[in-house]
């Protein structure tokens, strides 16, 4: 990879958008840049080191576990995202573990370094305030979620949400790759087998189309305008943030 295409990758993480050719090279100069294959894990719960990751390719899966050992799963972060700083700010262990679920790219930069980036650079801190507002506000819906809705409502909630990355055409939304049945039922807090009836149902009612690893949701705006209970989900147009260690 030529020091052109790394730097136009490190160019479209959030955190860069706006500095200078000579700010960004000192940002690649203090990180380390490393490739990890699908399946890989990044970060474990619990882990005690503190750097901090740039996704510069692939896409990674941040998830966590319950005492009696059932998966929950937080989110994806594509390229241009950033993991870790929770730990790279406090010094505390990790908080979740993280997955690559493609072949992914990242650059990695010490605790330190980080905290003098932030120091050095007014616009960088506020972005990484910006970004740990909007975790801490994506966190705050799943909480109000798990706990005043039903899975039906959940499960709704959770394609919505999906939808916000997918492919739109006309009314119908493709949500593709689509997440498994277990992995629906990991972000919703419920199981298999409940997550196939109710997309099950869903189909038969004429709102969504499965297919293998593909979510047609066919009409997005009634989808997210009829919700199954009084709590609406937030339209498809928003974008929260990612909740991570």
């Amino acid at each position: 990879m030529t020091s052109a295409s790394t730097a136009a990758r490190f160019r479209k993480v959030l955190l860069f958008e706006e500095l200078t050719d000579e700010q960004l090279a000192a940002v690649m100069a203090k990180s380390t840049i490393r490739q990890y294959p699908k399946g890989h894990e990044l970060l474990s719960i619990d882990d005690t080191d503190t750097d901090v990751f740039f996704i510069l390719c692939g896409l990674v899966q941040v998830r966590n576990y319950s005492p009696n050992g059932r998966e929950c799963i937080y989110s994806e972060i594509p390229a241009g995202g950033i993991f870790g700083e929770f730990s790279a700010i406090d010094g505390k262990p990790r908080s979740a573990s993280v997955t690559a679920i493609d072949e992914t790219l990242v650059g990695r930069m010490s605790s330190a370094h980080f905290l003098s980036l932030l120091r050095s650079d007014f616009s960088i801190a506020l972005d990484v305030l910006k970004l740990l507002t909007a975790k801490s506000r994506a966190l705050t819906d799943r909480l109000l979620e798990r706990s005043s809705l039903n899975m039906r409502a959940r499960l709704r909630a959770e394609l919505v949400r999906l939808a916000r990355d997918g492919r739109r055409n006309s009314s119908s939304v493709t949500i593709q790759p689509a997440p498994t049945h277990y992995e629906l039922a990991a972000r919703v807090g419920s199981h298999r087998e409940a997550v196939t009836k109710e997309l099950n149902q869903l189909e038969a009612l004429g709102h969504i189309r499965v297919r293998r690893r593909e979510i047609v949701i066919l009409d997005v705006d009634k989808f997210n305008d009829d919700p199954p209970t009084a709590h609406r989900a937030e339209p498809v147009s928003s974008r929260p943030g990612f909740p991570n260690g």
